[in-house]
C-alpha cells in the first residue's frame, strides 16, 4: 500500500512538473515570436527589397501543452500596386499548431526523446489569394512541415511536399512531391537543406499547336551556408538532376543525364575564394550522341566588402531596370544591362582576384577538347592615372593571361557529323560534309595564325602580360595582334582562308587564281 503511494505521489509530482515546464515553455514562445517575425522580415528587405511584403502573427492562443497561431505575408506599401507581390488586402498565411516543450508531444510520437522547446506542425491556409493553388492541390496544403524548435532557438525541419496531378485543356502536371530537411540557425544566419523530388512531367501545347513534354528526373539540393562578415552566403551546395527528356507529340528530342553542379565558397581574411563546377554526363538530340562535358571555375582573392557592395548596387539596378521592362524594347534593355554590369564591375577588382577555367572540355567517343584559362586582374583605381587607350585599360585591368585550347580533328569531325545527320544527311555524306567543314575551319585558323595544326590537333595558345602578347610562340603587340582579326574579316581572295584544302601540318601555299 505504501509503494503505491509512493508510486502516485511520484507520478503527480512528475505530472505537475511537466505541466509547469510545458506553460514556461509556451511562454518562452510567445516572448519570442516578436524576435523571429524581425528576423524573418530582415532577410526579407535584405534579400528580397522590391517585393513589397512583411511577416506578421495574430489570433495566438495558448494552452498549457499546446498553442496555435497565424502567421501572415501582407503588402507593406513600400512599393507600387502594380510591382508589388501581393496586393492591399490579400495574403498568404500559414496555421501553426505549437506544442510545448520540454518533451513536446509531437516529438515523442517520432521518438524523438531530446529536450526542446517545441514542435510546430505548419501548413498553408485556404486563403483566397491561394485559391487557385487549393483547386489543384484538391483542397489540401501544398506542403506540411514538422518542425523542432531548441532551447538555444535553432530549429530543425522535415517538410514534405505533396504529389500533385493538373489537367486543364492540353496543359497537365504530374510531380511526385518532394522531401526537405532544412536546419535554420536562430538568426538565421546558418542554414542546412537537403532536398529531392523523384518526378515533374510538363505537358503543354507550343506556338504550332505540338505538344512539348519536359520530365526531370532524380532532382537533388543539398547545401550548408553561412553568412560571412559582410553579410554574404557562403557555403558549400550541390545541384543534382539525373534525367531531363524534352520531346514533341510523344518524340524524344533532347535526352541530358548526369547534370551536376557543385559551388563551394569560403573566405579568408577579407578576400573570397571558391569554385564553380559543372559536369553533364551524356547528351543526346533526337538519338545522337553528342557526348559529355565539364567546366570548372576557381575564383581567388575577390574582395569581399567590394564583392557586397557589387550585388547591393547591382540588384537594387537590376530590379529597376525590370520594373520599367515594360517600356523598353527588347535590344534597349539588353543594352542597359550590360551597362549595369559594367558599370558596377570595377567593385570586383578591388582586391586584384585570379579567375582560372581549368578545364572546360567537351568529350565524346572520338576524343576530348578542352580549353584551359588563367586570368590574374588589377585594381584599375590603384593605377593613379586615368587610360587614354584601349592597351593602357588592358594594362590597368590585366596583369596576366594564359589560354590553351586543343581540339582533336576527329573529335571535331565527329561533332560536325552527328549535326550533320540531325539536318537529313545520310551517314556517308554527314561524315563528308563535317571533314570539309573542319578543313576550312582548320585552314580559316591557320591563315589568321589564331590556331595551328599538329598531330591531328587543332592547337592554340595565348600569354599576355607587361603589354607583350605571345601567340603560338609569337611575340607580338596588343595592335599586332587586334590587326590578326581584321585579317579574318576580308573577303576571299583578299587573304582570306582557302575555301576547302585537305588538312596539313603546316598552311598550305597559295594555289594561283584561274586564268592566271
Amino acid at each position: 500500500m505504501k509503494k503505491s503511494l509512493v508510486a502516485a505521489s511520484i507520478i503527480v509530482v512528475l505530472g505537475a512538473a511537466w505541466t509547469g515546464a510545458s506553460w514556461y515553455t509556451g511562454k518562452l514562445i510567445e516572448q519570442r515570436m516578436g524576435e523571429m517575425v524581425d528576423t524573418a522580415n530582415s532577410q526579407l528587405k535584405s534579400y528580397l527589397p522590391n517585393t513589397g511584403i512583411k511577416l506578421s502573427f495574430e489570433n495566438y492562443q495558448r494552452g498549457l501543452f499546446s498553442s496555435q497561431i497565424r502567421y501572415v505575408l501582407r503588402a507593406d506599401g513600400s512599393v507600387s500596386a502594380d510591382n508589388a507581390l501581393l496586393k492591399s488586402g490579400e495574403e498568404i498565411a500559414f496555421l501553426e499548431a505549437i506544442d510545448h516543450g520540454p518533451f513536446p508531444l509531437a516529438q515523442l510520437k517520432r521518438f524523438n526523446l531530446l529536450p526542446s522547446m517545441a514542435s510546430v506542425h505548419s501548413e498553408l491556409e485556404n486563403t483566397p489569394k491561394l485559391k487557385a493553388l487549393f483547386e489543384i492541390t484538391k483542397g489540401q496544403s501544398l506542403f506540411t512541415a514538422e518542425t523542432r524548435i531548441a532551447f538555444s532557438g535553432d530549429t530543425s525541419s522535415a517538410i514534405d511536399i505533396i504529389p500533385v496531378e493538373y489537367q486543364k485543356d492540353k496543359t497537365s502536371l504530374k510531380f511526385s512531391g518532394a522531401k526537405i530537411d532544412a536546419d535554420i540557425g536562430r538568426d538565421m544566419k546558418t542554414a542546412v537543406l537537403d532536398a529531392s523530388s523523384d518526378t515533374t512531367l510538363i505537358s503543354a501545347p507550343n506556338q504550332f499547336g505540338q505538344i512539348e513534354q519536359v520530365e526531370m528526373q532524380g532532382l537533388t539540393l543539398k547545401s550548408n551556408t553561412h553568412q560571412n562578415q559582410f553579410n554574404l552566403s557562403l557555403g558549400d551546395q550541390a545541384l543534382g538532376l539525373k534525367q531531363l527528356n524534352v520531346g514533341v507529340d510523344g518524340k524524344n528530342i533532347l535526352s541530358m543525364e548526369g547534370f551536376n553542379l557543385i559551388t563551394q565558397f569560403g573566405e579568408k581574411g577579407d578576400n573570397l575564394n571558391g569554385l564553380i563546377d559543372y559536369t553533364l554526363a551524356a547528351i543526346k538530340v533526337q538519338g545522337n550522341d553528342f557526348g559529355s562535358g565539364r567546366l570548372l571555375l576557381k575564383i581567388d582573392n575577390l574582395d569581399g566588402k567590394g564583392m557586397k557592395e557589387f550585388a547591393d548596387r547591382y540588384n537594387q539596378q537590376a530590379m529597376a531596370l525590370m520594373q520599367q521592362g515594360g517600356d523598353l524594347s527588347s535590344e534597349a534593355y539588353q543594352q542597359q544591362s550590360a551597362a549595369l554590369l559594367l558599370q558596377n564591375l570595377p567593385l570586383l577588382l578591388k582586391g586584384n582576384p585570379t579567375l582560372s577555367i581549368a578545364p572546360l572540355s567537351w568529350k565524346n567517343s572520338k576524343g576530348e577538347s578542352s580549353f584551359t584559362l588563367n586570368l590574374d586582374l588589377l585594381d584599375p583605381a590603384k593605377a593613379g592615372a586615368t587610360a587614354e587607350s584601349p592597351d593602357q585599360q588592358l594594362a590597368q585591368s590585366v596583369k596576366k593571361i594564359e589560354a590553351n585550347l586543343t581540339i582533336p580533328v576527329a573529335m571535331a569531325t565527329e561533332t560536325m557529323a552527328q549535326s550533320a545527320k540531325l539536318q537529313g544527311h545520310s551517314e556517308e555524306d554527314a561524315q563528308k560534309l563535317a571533314q570539309q567543314q573542319v578543313q576550312q575551319l582548320a585552314a580559316l585558323g591557320q591563315a589568321v595564325q589564331i590556331t595551328t595544326l599538329k598531330d591531328g590537333i587543332i592547337g592554340s595558345s595565348f600569354r599576355y602580360g607587361d603589354n607583350q602578347i605571345e601567340l603560338n610562340g609569337s611575340k607580338m603587340s596588343l595592335q599586332e595582334f587586334v590587326g590578326l582579326f581584321g585579317m579574318a574579316g576580308n573577303p576571299a581572295g583578299e587573304g582570306s582562308a582557302p575555301q576547302s584544302e585537305p588538312l596539313n601540318e603546316e598552311p598550305a601555299p597559295e594555289k594561283p587564281a584561274q586564268g592566271q
